[in-house]
């Protein structure tokens, strides 16, 4: 859901101060200004989360903060195809339920903002994606050094680390074992609920070998699979699954990474000959120190939390741990705990060895009658077969859990109201005037609706999907007068505004190897740039080779509800490189035809790399139509072993994007001279100028910019992080209509000189911890060095969690602009609260109130003025998803 800021007199102030101190970063054609998050995945292995948050635009990781844990996250990111100041949200995958919400904030003071808030304190790590639209983080449990991290994948062993006050000669419920150096893998089993216990056949066809099991969430549906390996080679892997076939005739081989494998083998399932389950081992009876007493309680009270929650693998991990402590009172609710959890997941051989156990620890225990009636009904006759004919027809049945469909709904919706006053108080600044008029204003009154609801189904291998998202803005203020440029009609209305952000049909078909998404969608790649309402077929050639072909009308606008059909375009890519590669390429072709014109036509290319501490983007697109490089951009980012990390943009562009259409830049809803009709499209220039005139047109309307940016961040201590940044910007001229179309006067679109060079210079500070527990402060301080005007901002922005439900954010922002060529000044204030709720899981209440302060005055020949503006901003809203 996009909670949108912005549209009031307040942020035309703030507009002013931003402008100034970031970049422009020109719009393309297309390009998604008003939707910003695309969509999330996860996927798990034991208590290790891999989530994957995919964005609508191509992205830049430039640090993260904390470096390790808490129960907030926020990574600094840059945009690289344009920038958006709305505030937005993600729906939380179930499959991690840590995480509460994912929002973005296109008008943090420093640069845009992604935020994971979680409702307990948990360990994270943050990489780029395999595409420049993803960004990766990992979650595990809070003290957890090896699970999720980069030193963990290339260790010599796999074991789960001891809890703190355990005691580390206690015997470990897994041995640690080597990893295996193969990353292939077979997926036996892929249904929609935890993999239970296996039949014997099956279990006999898997001993040996490393099995262990994931749960992948996408598009709100939730995969449990069984996976075996690890394989050297793809053949080895493939003939493992032959072998396979015919006790699990749905299983594939896919390559997983090495962080997968590490916890493949740190979460293994013992099945086959001779792997019965046992009871988990306990330590011998003996005093506990005070670490330890309290390591049993919290223990104790995080499992059975984690139960509560539907955190069974979390809550398995915790209970073997704390049984690796002497012998102590929360012993026995453990051992409980563990059995219950066991047959909650299906794992009946496992709780009837835990159950057991207890019985014969604690044979009058306080729970012994309890234990004893869940073992009598593990082991009555009904249950038996009951879990023989599940695992038989569905819970292990690879064919029929494989081939059988899943159905659901899921979706977001939100409305928040928006309220912006203000007073305006002009004076004349030579002389005092006590009467001068104060002007009483209502900028904004509006309640703002978004809904995003998905329509899924499908299996592990296959997938549809029926997706549909929007919103509508409620204007409460009076009508205004509002006049058409053409015929002149006068007309009395509210500024109500209704969009269509996505509304399309996905399909996926992982045996064909082919996928495709019809509709109105959004792609910022092989030379499509942005939104656009039609089709985009891909096919899997090879393991390193697929080739895609759009084609459709691009959409100018998410406002825009229907087709535009004045422009169409198609295009074809291959992408070279497989996702588990370093490196990866894609080459494209891409055709834009307008009114029987040629609006763009581009060759590209696109080169990712990805290593460990480095990664690179590049891209290169030529219009071979106007003989003009349209967009180069280079990004390049390196982390050093002390944590620090740079980060390098080089951006060169058409602003905006070469079109045809730019024509129209200064031409629209005007007369030419000597014409009689005013300009609405390109087909009525095409009857007063030839179309090499509006080819030529287009070109002297736009205009070269280019930009540098360096980041730098680094860690102060285990609680603060400092970061550096600064960005260089040349801006040039352009001819506009004066070399087409001479005769008008005045011009109908101005030429435009250079501007030149620009400097922006930044600095921020980001503490945790530093009053409350899990409190997060950031202090921002930016210059700029404009063609016209320096511009100061210091912005202080606190994150405080009251408790895990309720979060306050005061912010404060001061900004002071000086003019060059006159005197004039512009200083504003801005000081802000923000509440947020969170009543359950998938909700949230916000309620924001501020002030906007600011004072601005004018010196020029003949005039000395001074404005002031003192306004009241509200926002009030929730967030359900479900």
């Amino acid at each position: 859901m996009t909670l949108h800021r912005g549209k009031s007199a307040s942020l035309l102030f703030t507009a002013a101060i931003a402008g100034s101190l970031c970049p422009t970063e020109d719009i393309y054609a297309q390009s998604v200004s008003d939707r910003v998050l695309s969509d999330v995945t996860a996927q798990s292995v034991g208590t290790c989360s891999t989530i994957s948050i995919a964005f609508n635009v191509r992205v830049q990781v430039l640090s993260f903060f904390p470096q390790t844990e808490g129960r907030e996250l926020h990574i600094r990111v840059k945009t690289l195809d344009g920038t958006s100041l709305s505030r937005e949200s993600l729906r939380a995958p179930t499959g991690v339920p840590a995480l509460r919400s994912i929002q973005y904030e296109g008008d943090n003071a420093s640069g845009p903002v992604l935020s994971l808030f979680f409702n307990r304190d948990v360990r994270f790590d943050v990489a780029a994606g395999k595409t420049p639209q993803t960004v990766i983080v990992t979650v595990s449990e809070a003290g957890d050094t090896s699970s999720c991290s980069a030193s963990a994948i290339g260790g010599d062993i796999a074991a789960a680390p001891p809890p703190s006050g355990t005691n580390p000669s206690a015997e470990q419920a897994k041995p640690a074992i080597p990893i295996p150096s193969g990353l292939y893998v077979v997926n036996v089993l892929s249904q929609p609920k935890d993999i239970g216990d296996l039949p014997a056949a099956r279990a006999e066809a898997l001993a040996g070998q490393t099995t262990y099991e994931t749960r992948f969430e996408r598009d709100g549906q939730t995969w449990h699979r069984l996976r075996v390996g690890f394989f050297e080679t793809r053949e080895a892997a493939e003939a493992a699954s032959a072998k396979l076939a015919k006790l699990f005739p749905e299983a594939w081989v896919v390559k997983v990474t090495a962080q997968e494998r590490a916890q493949g083998v740190a979460s293994r399932i013992d099945v086959g000959t001779g792997a019965a389950p046992s009871a988990t081992s306990v330590a011998p009876a003996a005093p506990l120190s005070n670490e330890q007493q309290m390591a049993a309680a919290k223990a104790e009270a995080d499992a059975e939390a984690a139960l509560k929650a539907g955190e069974n693998d979390r809550a398995i991990q915790i209970l073997t741990l704390a049984l690796t402590l002497p012998e102590n009172e929360h012993s026995p609710r453990a051992r409980e705990l563990l059995g219950l959890t066991r047959e909650r997941k299906g794992q009946n051989a496992h709780a009837k060895a835990e159950y057991e156990e207890y019985l014969r620890r604690y044979p009058t225990g306080e729970a012994a009658d309890r234990v004893r009636q869940r073992l009598a009904a593990l082991l009555s006759p009904d249950t038996q077969s009951t879990t023989e004919l599940r695992a038989a027809s569905g819970r292990s049945g690879a064919g029929e859990a494989a081939k059988s469909w899943r159905w659901g709904a899921r979706g977001s919706f939100s409305q928040f109201y928006f309220r912006d006053q203000s007073s305006s108080k002009f004076l004349d600044a030579t002389r005092v005037d006590p009467t001068a008029e104060v002007d009483n204003s209502v900028n904004l009154n509006q309640l703002l609706s978004n809904a995003d609801i998905s329509l899924t189904g499908g299996s592990d291998r296959n997938q549809l999907l029926l997706r549909a998202a929007g919103s509508y803005t409620r204007d409460f203020r009076p009508a205004s007068l509002h006049t058409d440029p053409f015929t002149g009609i006068q007309t009395m209305r509210r500024n109500h505004v209704k969009s269509i952000s996505a509304l399309y049909f996905d399909f996926a078909d992982s045996t064909l190897n082919i996928s495709g998404r019809i509709g109105r969608q959004t792609r910022n790649g092989s030379g499509i740039l942005g939104r656009f309402d039609g089709a985009l077929l891909g096919w899997q050639v090879k393991r390193k080779l697929r080739l895609n072909v759009a084609a459709g009308f691009p959409v100018s606008s998410s406002r825009i509800t229907h087709i535009q059909n004045d422009r169409f375009f198609y295009g074809v890519s291959a992408d070279i490189g497989s996702k588990k590669d370093k490196f990866q390429t894609t080459f494209y072709w891409f055709d834009q035809r307008s009114h029987g014109l040629i609006d763009r036509r581009s060759v590209g290319n696109e080169m990712r790399y990805l290593n460990n501490r480095f990664n690179a983007y590049t891209i290169l697109d030529y219009d071979i139509h106007f003989k003009k490089v349209n967009l180069g951009l280079v990004t390049l980012n390196y982390s050093l072993k002390d944590q620090s990390s740079f980060s390098l943009t080089a951006d060169y562009r058409q602003s905006p994007l070469l079109t045809t259409n730019s024509a129209l830049n200064g031409t629209f809803a005007q007369i030419l001279p000597g014409g009689t009709t005013m300009i609405r499209t390109l087909a009525d220039l095409r009857a007063s100028l030839s179309d090499s005139q509006i080819y030529q047109l287009a070109s002297d309307n736009t205009q070269v910019t280019k930009s540098l940016t360096m980041s730098y961040s680094r860690p102060i201590s285990a609680k603060l992080q400092g970061n550096l940044d600064f960005t260089l910007t040349n801006t040039g001229g352009y001819l506009g209509s004066t070399r087409v179309i001479p005769t008008a006067n005045p011009p109908l679109n101005p030429a435009q000189p250079a501007i030149g060079n620009e400097f922006y210079y930044g600095a921020q500070l980001v503490g945790s911890g530093m009053v409350f527990s899990n409190d997060i402060y950031i202090l921002s301080a930016r210059y700029a060095n404009n063609e016209r005007s320096r511009t100061y901002t210091a912005d202080i922005n606190a994150r405080i969690p009251i408790t895990s439900k309720f979060r306050l954010s005061p912010r404060a922002r001061y900004g002071f602009r000086s003019d060059k060529l006159t005197a004039s000044t512009f200083r504003q204030f801005q000081p802000t609260l923000r509440v947020n709720y969170y009543p359950m899981r998938q909700s949230e209440i916000e309620i924001e109130i501020g002030a906007n302060l600011s004072r601005q005055h004018q010196i020029s020949p003949g005039v000395d003025s001074i404005s002031t503006e003192r306004g009241i901003v509200l926002s009030a809203g929730y967030r359900l998803d479900f």
